[in-house]
């Protein structure tokens, strides 16, 4: 009878608390959902500068639809934040190239190649407000045929993705593809 008990409290105990979590957005507002975890033991260390490189790539093929990429990239963001680091003690840059090159397009632009708003745009301009870079690669703008008119609005524009993430890793980035 006890041990029925005993488990019927833990079995109440661990429902209750899958039902207090839920997704917090602590910086980039409604993109980059991050799951609440009050039971965590590890921490990063909210003194030390942490530094991220985000090489974005992949062919979007639904172009209504915004990229899982960009905004799982702007989970990282989130998840430190949430994890008690400052933001001034993060930075974060996505370099963007290949296939996902059409979320750097200006609204305009993007509505001229695909008939519809870019779905992305909301997720830049709340990456902007947050400090966060994103640079598109000048070469794949080159063999996409674009120019700088045709980009984004704060989005950086680099030699190539090479020279770009090459030079972010010698200033002390860590490189994370996604």
């Amino acid at each position: 009878m006890k041990k029925y008990l005993f488990t019927v409290i833990l079995i109440c105990a661990a429902v209750s608390i899958l039902q207090a979590q839920g997704i917090v957005y602590p910086a980039i507002q409604g993109y980059g959902g991050v799951n609440e975890v009050p039971f965590e033991t590890i921490k990063p260390d909210p003194t030390k500068q942490y530094k991220f490189v985000v090489e974005l790539d992949y062919r979007i093929d639904d172009k209504k639809e915004l990229s899982e990429y960009l905004d799982y990239g702007a989970k990282m963001y989130n998840v430190h934040i949430y994890a008690g680091v400052p933001k001034e003690n993060i930075e974060l840059v996505f370099v963007v190239y290949a296939g996902s090159t059409p979320i750097t397009l200006s609204n305009e632009e993007y509505k001229k190649r695909f008939e519809v708003d870019n779905p992305n745009a909301e997720l830049l301009e709340e990456l902007k407000k947050n400090g966060i870079r994103v640079i598109v690669c000048g070469q794949s703008m080159m063999k996409q045929k674009l120019d700088p008119a045709m980009i984004y609005p704060g989005v950086e524009m680099a030699v190539s993705r090479f020279t770009a993430t090459t030079d972010l890793m010698n200033k002390g980035y860590l490189l994370f593809g996604l």
